[in-house]
């Protein structure tokens, strides 16, 4: 019960990392969860030659850095209800803006996304990116059997699909509406109210 419930709560915010990471990319021209593409990016900016480009994704990453801080400080305390909630009127708001701002402000909100939730059902990793995931989910294919691990394997593999799931409705969401950034908005205050109904209930439950 518990691994399904686990399963859900990452899929969800999974979701929204790829969904509003595919809107911005073909929006914006940059990424707004995968600061590793930002990275790879800046340099080809570099040796390209292009210094307006440049300080676009150098403001990107910065933003994603700015809004982990904010939210590991200074929201750490809150009930994750709260960031969640920022996140999806950030990512809302993003359309309203120029297309640079609303980049960055897009990068902040899956910023502190990834920063409310570190850990679903015990097993630490990313809701915007998956990189980390993967090789995460490596390790845990490599260790003997065993309950834990395979609790593991399944939630680390849902972030990778979902993920990809997500990029295809922001894609589609990006064809089909004229603010398509509402998309992962809605889908983020939804993963809000499940986090929030979990938490508040988990001391009542028994672990499967």
């Amino acid at each position: 019960m518990n691994t399904l419930r686990d399963l859900g709560r990452t899929v969800l915010l999974c979701l929204v990392g790829g969904s509003a990471d595919a809107i911005a990319y073909l929006r914006f021209d940059t990424f707004v969860g995968a600061m590793t593409g930002n990275t790879i990016l800046l340099g080809i900016d570099i040796v390209e030659g292009r210094a307006g480009r440049a300080i676009y994704h150098v403001c990107i990453v910065a933003a994603f850095l700015a809004a982990v801080i904010v939210a590991r400080t200074l929201l750490s305390r809150l009930p994750v209800i709260v960031p969640l909630t920022v996140t999806a009127v950030m990512l809302g708001a993003s359309q309203l803006i120029s297309s640079a701002w609303g980049a960055a402000l897009s990068a902040a909100a899956l910023g502190l996304q990834n920063a409310a939730v570190r850990k679903i059902g015990g097993v630490p990793l990313n809701t915007v990116f998956v990189t980390g995931d993967l090789v995460s989910l490596g390790s845990a294919v490599s260790r003997a059997s065993a309950p834990k691990r395979n609790r593991r394997v399944i939630l680390l593999s849902a972030t990778w699909i979902a993920y990809t799931c997500g990029a295809v409705l922001g894609a589609a969401a990006l064809r089909l509406l004229s603010y398509p950034m509402i998309v992962p908005a809605a889908l983020t205050l939804l993963a809000a109210i499940v986090e929030t109904y979990v938490r508040r209930n988990a001391s009542a439950e028994v672990p499967d």
